[in-house]
């Protein structure tokens, strides 16, 4: 029996040839079950803790063996909430470094740090969701407290951990596209001035070392379908991708 044989998780889907979730080309693990509800989640089939498949470390980390030469980034946990099944996360992480193998993770950072403490300094890289720069909305649209979001920056950059911070740009919610008059900006500075809570985010960037990257993801809806095929209200259906001058603007005040 190998070390890790019987720690048991499960999972929603892999993909093995992923270019978007860290660096290089990665094997992603797309764990089942989520605490929270983002409104434009792309996978909400991985909501439910009740569903996904059972697999133990030592049959996932076989897998991701065989693909190993294929895949130059490493692995990402993802889901999904990776943290939620935090001993499971830890025991793959750790089979994965056996390896030499770069493991990645991506969360919201809404669970409590005391819980997942562990995992974030077992990890070679924290790919955080900052879902709204303002605490209200990330409350009650999103499910998050962002209290716990920034706790676990503080922590990365406390333990000197690579962070890539990735926010989607969703016009309206986490980006205000219009004035209080429904008017599209006329320009730059009138852009700023309804969006000072992503100021103040940049703002608060700044102060972190550990932040080596900053991702504006613009907002899409490839994930509608999944949602009418479970019978659930796509909140979102209405909201238009943004514009390349929101993205724009947006990406400026983040300084790129």
């Amino acid at each position: 029996m190998r070390e890790f044989e019987l720690s048991i998780g499960y999972i929603h889907s892999v993909e093995k040839f992923g270019t978007v979730d860290g660096p290089g080309i990665r094997y992603v693990v797309f764990f089942q079950g989520c605490p929270f509800h983002c409104p434009y989640c792309h996978n909400p089939d991985a909501l439910s803790f009740s569903k996904g498949k059972r697999v133990t470390v030592d049959e996932l980390t076989d897998d991701i063996l065989r693909y190993r030469k294929y895949t130059s980034g490493g692995v990402t946990l993802s889901g999904g909430e990776p943290l939620a099944q935090s001993d499971f996360a830890l025991a793959l992480i750790q089979a994965c470094h056996q390896h030499d193998i770069h493991c990645a993770v991506d969360t919201s950072g809404g669970i409590k740090l005391d819980q997942i403490r562990a995992v974030i300094d077992e990890a070679d890289l924290i790919l955080l969701d900052i879902k709204s720069f303002d605490e209200n909305v990330a409350l009650e649209r999103f499910g998050v407290d962002t209290q716990n979001t920034w706790k676990l920056l503080d922590y990365c950059e406390d333990i000197k951990k690579p962070v890539h911070i990735r926010h989607v740009i969703v016009p309206g919610l986490t980006v205000q596209s219009m004035n209080s008059d429904g008017v599209v900006p006329k320009d730059y500075e009138e852009f700023r001035k309804i969006n000072s809570n992503m100021i103040e985010g940049a703002e608060r960037f700044r102060k972190y070392n550990c932040i080596a990257k900053v991702e504006l993801l613009p907002f899409h809806k490839m994930g509608e379908y999944k949602w009418e095929e479970l019978g659930l209200h796509y909140d979102l259906a209405a909201v238009e991708e943004p514009s390349e001058q929101v993205l724009r603007w947006s990406r400026t005040i983040m300084g790129q």
